[in-house]
């Protein structure tokens, strides 16, 4: 595996800047489901032809993501939409030869940056969505009523109430509320 020092470039032949590596979000990575395997990866790219997204997604590579988490570049992750896109499909892990977990480090990552207030729009939005409605994604009225005129069951209904009182148990409306940054909006603002 290269090291940090002897590796001198990453995508689009940027330099790596070793002064940003924060070695305390290395040690978190680590700790997290399949980050105890992440510096196994020595960038073969077997994750990147087996993943789904990369296949329709050029600059989407998992073998890239893992690579920037072992340099440490916290920053550079959390700012990517790329970490909100794994399908965890895990065919990066069935093809690994190394037994490297890319979707379970690449939706840790993922987690860590949640934690600090940091989220993709389509994932705000269906919190948001659940939150609302219970549901991840609001059935259109026009919907239901081509269910019926099939002959489909209605959709059962959702005890909002029992889907709040979990919502808040996990703390997820709060962590919405306290969101810093949103990625993947056309200006990736940052919410006041």
């Amino acid at each position: 595996m290269a090291s940090p020092e002897s590796e001198a470039t990453t995508r689009r032949s940027d330099k790596i800047n070793l002064t940003k590596t924060d070695q305390s979000f290395i040690k978190r990575l680590e700790k997290l489901p399949g980050g105890e395997a992440l510096k196994l990866c020595y960038q073969c790219g077997s994750c990147i032809s087996s993943c789904p997204v990369a296949q329709f997604l050029s600059e989407y590579k998992p073998a890239q993501i893992v690579r920037i988490a072992v340099y440490g570049l916290k920053d550079e992750l959390f700012a990517s939409r790329n970490i909100w896109l794994c399908s965890t499909c895990y065919a990066c892990l069935e093809r690994c030869p190394e037994g490297v977990r890319p979707a379970d480090i690449i939706r840790s990552i993922a987690n860590l940056a949640f934690q600090e207030g940091i989220v993709h729009i389509a994932f705000k939005e269906s919190a948001k969505n659940i939150v609302n409605t219970g549901r991840m994604f609001e059935v259109p009225e026009i919907r239901k009523k081509k269910r019926e005129k099939v002959g489909l069951p209605k959709l059962p209904e959702v005890n909002i109430d029992e889907v709040s009182k979990l919502l808040k148990s996990t703390g997820l409306e709060e962590r919405l509320s306290n969101t810093k940054k949103v990625i993947g909006t056309s200006e990736e603002k940052v919410e006041e």
